[in-house]
């Protein structure tokens, strides 16, 4: 797990990577919002559940936790939940109901416990509101990003992510052209259905994005980044005429799992 740190107001990222040898990094965020009811956005990579833990703790104790939003039921936003329902057992989970009710196969999800959340829901967090919306790009039908209304901060879940070639807390360190063509590369993995969408169609899903010009965005797999909005979207837009993303043959995969491993076990830098 990498070091935490102030992605906005009052909003803090539980930042980690995932090398890919000759691809790039992969950031993997959470997100920590010192709302007056104090929430935690996502649950982080179940191999860095001790650290996640006590980088939680180090900015809101688990015992004042009230919420947990859950964006959606992937592995890679999943990492601690069990963990944190435990040590937090005063906070409520709010996330799509059948989210819910699929990591209720996994492990005893307390589902007296579940808020569940539909598009367009307000969720009142004591000093503002959160409003439950749609990304416009996702690789589960049931993510959930939101909207702090008082300070203006979008959480796009997998929305905006890229695949980077130095791990960062701000996107614009990125020179723009690596940025872009990490954004596109990204795009077209998580959302292989751009590639059939109609645009007229895709084009009103972007346009609810600008009516709520956001001053940041806060992705789960982006660095912190503010401003630039119009950018994002063209990248977005782009994504349908994009060479699809081709997942490595059996051969190719034996060869990165293998510098993985590599890179495993050589020792630390010092």
């Amino acid at each position: 797990m990498d070091e935490p740190y102030l992605a906005g107001p009052d909003t803090y990222a539980l930042p980690s990577h995932v090398p890919v040898p000759g691809v790039g990094n992969l950031l993997v965020n959470a997100f920590v919002l010192r709302s007056e009811e104090p929430v935690l956005i996502d649950t982080g990579l179940g191999t860095d559940s001790p650290e996640f833990l006590d980088a939680v703790d180090s900015i809101v104790p688990l015992s004042q936790l009230k919420w947990i939003w859950l964006t959606h039921d992937d592995a890679d936003h999943t990492g601690s939940i069990q963990k944190v329902l435990e040590r937090a057992p005063q906070a409520k989970l709010a996330t799509h109901g059948m989210a819910a009710l699929r990591m209720a196969s996994w492990f005893p999800l307390p589902l007296d416990r579940v808020h569940a959340l539909q598009f367009d829901d307000s969720l009142h967090v004591g000093d503002r509101t959160l409003r439950a919306l749609r990304p416009p790009t996702f690789d589960n039908p049931m993510s959930i990003g939101l909207f702090d209304e008082a300070k203006g901060t979008l959480f796009s879940v997998d929305s905006f992510g890229a695949l980077l070639p130095e791990v960062t807390q701000n996107a614009f360190d990125i020179p723009m052209e690596d940025l872009t063509q990490g954004m596109v590369a990204w795009g077209t993995f998580d959302a292989p259905w751009m590639h059939v969408v109609d645009l007229d169609r895709f084009e009103a899903v972007l346009d609810g994005v600008r009516r709520l010009d956001p001053a940041r965005v806060l992705s789960s797999h982006l660095p912190a980044a503010e401003g630039n909005l119009k950018h994002f979207l063209e990248v977005l837009r782009s994504l349908r005429d994009a060479d699809p993303a081709v997942p490595p043959n059996h051969e190719a995969f034996a060869q990165l799992a293998a510098l993985i491993q590599n890179a495993s076990e050589a020792p630390a830098a010092t």
